[in-house]
């Protein structure tokens, strides 16, 4: 597309102008059969942008700044476009200065998947900040979407170590620490059996993280699940959900003692 343009300066104009046409329709409200479509011709657009020759030289962070507090929707798509195209100090200007509470959730996450990928320590730092020390959005999307799309595809030790952090910690939004908790299950991590037998002895509300939390220990250290299995068993009549997961488990681990009702 971008060849039948005169110039890249031709190419720059008319692409922004259809990017933010098709944005604005998006974010304004179309029908749902619209928006497949709009969403294709808006990447397309905006990836046309990113393939121009010297497209690394582009206002990437300044375009960014300029849409995401009234067209998010571009907004994402640019930044999808830095974190390919720009490498080093740029990368992590853009990073750094879209790592805002305020920030659209899926335009902060690439932002933080861009620190992982640049500078883990500063993505560990500022991870922590977002996970244990910033005020809740109403609806508290981020922290379970920081979880699943940031956490669990990385390999780096101090993701482990955010995992960990946030298995243990009983106010975190329940869904990202159930997850965490079975992702600790698949990793190995010595540390986590002993956390997550105290989530398990702590944890008085919430079955599925107790159940999680079972599961993965049984995974990383049988010997301490049995012995969970045989000296903490709840009475069928208070935890009866409880009772028949753990009885079942231990029928599975062919545990000689009988659960007692």
């Amino acid at each position: 597309m971008a060849d039948s343009f005169e110039s890249s300066k031709d190419a720059i104009e008319e692409m922004q102008v259809r990017a933010r046409t098709v944005a604005e329709r998006l974010h304004t409200g179309v029908a749902v059969a619209e928006m497949e479509g709009l969403q294709a011709e808006l990447e397309e657009y905006v990836r046309t942008l990113a393939a121009l020759p010297n497209a690394e030289t582009l206002p990437w962070n300044q375009w960014i700044h300029d849409t995401w507090k009234t067209i998010p929707e571009l907004t994402e798509q640019y930044i999808l476009c830095a974190e390919h195209l720009l490498k080093d100090e740029a990368a992590l200007l853009v990073a750094r200065t879209t790592d805002i509470r305020e920030m659209p959730i899926q335009v902060r996450l690439v932002s933080h998947r861009m620190l992982w990928s640049l500078d883990p320590n500063e993505a560990l730092a500022r991870g922590n900040k977002m996970l244990f020390r910033e005020r809740p959005r109403a609806s508290d999307r981020m922290r379970p979407l920081y979880v699943e799309e940031i956490l669990l595809p990385s390999t780096h030790p101090f993701a482990t170590d955010l995992l960990l952090d946030v298995a243990a910690d009983d106010s975190m939004e329940s869904r990202a620490r159930t997850m965490a908790i079975r992702a600790l299950g698949d990793r190995g991590s010595m540390e986590a059996p002993a956390i997550l037998e105290s989530v398990f002895d702590t944890e008085s509300v919430n079955f599925l993280v107790r159940k999680e939390a079972l599961l993965s220990i049984l995974k990383l250290d049988p010997p301490r699940a049995h012995n969970m299995l045989n000296t903490r068993m709840p009475q069928r009549s208070v935890e009866p959900g409880l009772w028949e997961f753990m009885q079942s488990l231990r029928e599975q681990e062919n545990l000689d003692s009988p659960a007692q009702d």
